[in-house]
């Protein structure tokens, strides 16, 4: 069954930057929309350029809980009250918080589904827990906020016909928390944007300004920050073995660097400067401190750049043998890795031809063959 018009409510306006916390919610509207569909996203912020076939509907939230922990409940009201009349399908991404408030039938239409991050209130208690609270009001405060979350997401959970989850242990913590049983749930990964055409390595190469006869290493940044993207470590191992290999570079993409033999930072943070860095790059090295899955990982393995992670990096699809993880978060460890790549042509084409096979997957119109199939299973 292939839906007629879609709703998405999603985090923000559309960004050019794959890293924007919308960016999956997007990339998921346009392949819905490539198929023909009628899609509208519905978001916080101001109308702006979407992908080809999408409309944008910016919302006006009230501001009632300015800075609380249940104002995102705000956006999935407003949502609600401007869905598209008759409309079949609704993909809220994230699940989030609070009821659409949809006055409909059991199980639709229209149909509901919800695609699950994590859970809101475990990601509470993680903020709370960082700051001691200071007196009996402020303890008072944190419970009616606990409360607050705890119910509002229960909300959530419950009108939708259908959650996607992007975790092995995701499932059971719902179970745990919400009861929410296992018919309902299905694994999906996120949709990572891809770039429209595969850049060329001597294209990429020319962009960038890079020789095309020494060897590249790559290091995206999740956020333009460099300690938390990690610029540190991936500096440090690149020095390790830049003396090994002559004329090698180190290129950070997304945040700024210091200035260094070797090493070359671009600002910008849009798809195609990501795009063309991977394609000019014999190898990828995520070391972010932030905690989840990178979406950068499956964007450099469908452009064919062999990828190094940390240990600590979680995977929605375990990985096998598409990504080479370093034996530790020390950098002395990651430029080991980084070393054997550099060296060897051969293993760096076999671990890029499964990293390819892997980001398969993680394509937006597959995650929408994912998503549809399932949804109109529900509705059937």
């Amino acid at each position: 069954m292939r839906w007629r018009s879609v709703d998405v409510v999603a985090a923000g306006p559309p960004s050019a930057d794959p890293y924007d916390p919308a960016a999956a919610a997007w990339a998921l509207a346009g392949a819905f929309a490539a198929r023909g569909t009628s899609v509208r996203v519905l978001h916080p912020g101001a109308a702006s350029a979407a992908p080809a076939g999408v409309e944008s509907v910016p919302l006006e939230l009230r501001g009632r809980h300015p800075g609380a922990a249940v104002e995102p409940a705000e956006l999935a009201a407003a949502a609600g009250r401007r869905l598209k009349a008759g409309v079949e399908l609704v993909v809220r991404d994230p699940s989030g918080l609070g009821r659409l408030g949809v006055s409909r039938k059991p199980s639709g239409p229209p149909t509901i589904v919800g695609l699950v991050r994590g859970v809101e209130l475990a990601a509470f208690d993680r903020e709370r827990s960082s700051r001691a609270p200071v007196g009996f009001v402020d303890r008072l405060d944190t419970w009616r906020d606990r409360r607050s979350v705890r119910r509002l997401e229960r909300l959530a959970l419950e009108e939708t016909d259908r959650l996607f989850y992007d975790s092995p242990e995701l499932p059971k913590a719902l179970a745990q928390e919400y009861s929410i049983p296992e018919r309902k749930l299905r694994p999906a990964p996120p949709a990572v944007p891809t770039a429209p055409t595969r850049p060329t390595r001597e294209a990429a190469r020319a962009q960038l300004r890079l020789p095309l006869d020494v060897p590249v290493v790559v290091a995206p940044a999740a956020v333009d920050r460099p300690e938390p993207a990690g610029v540190d470590r991936a500096r440090e191992a690149f020095r390790r073995v830049r003396s090994l290999f002559a004329g090698a570079r180190l290129v950070v993409v997304g945040a700024p660097a210091p200035v260094e033999p070797g090493v070359e930072a671009i600002a910008g943070r849009d798809l195609d400067t990501f795009a063309a860095a991977f394609a000019a790059s014999d190898v990828a090295v995520f070391a972010g401190r932030l905690p989840g899955f990178d979406p950068g990982v499956t964007l450099a393995q469908s452009i064919g750049c062999a990828a190094v992670v940390l240990p600590g990096m979680p995977f929605p699809i375990p990985p096998g043998n598409a990504v080479r993880v370093a034996p530790s978060d020390d950098p002395g460890d990651v430029a080991s890795v980084l070393a054997e790549l550099l060296a060897d042509p051969a293993l760096r084409r076999e671990l890029a031809k499964a990293g390819t096979a892997y980001a398969g997957p993680f394509a937006p119109d597959r995650v929408a063959d994912r998503i549809e199939a399932e949804s109109s299973r529900v509705a059937g």
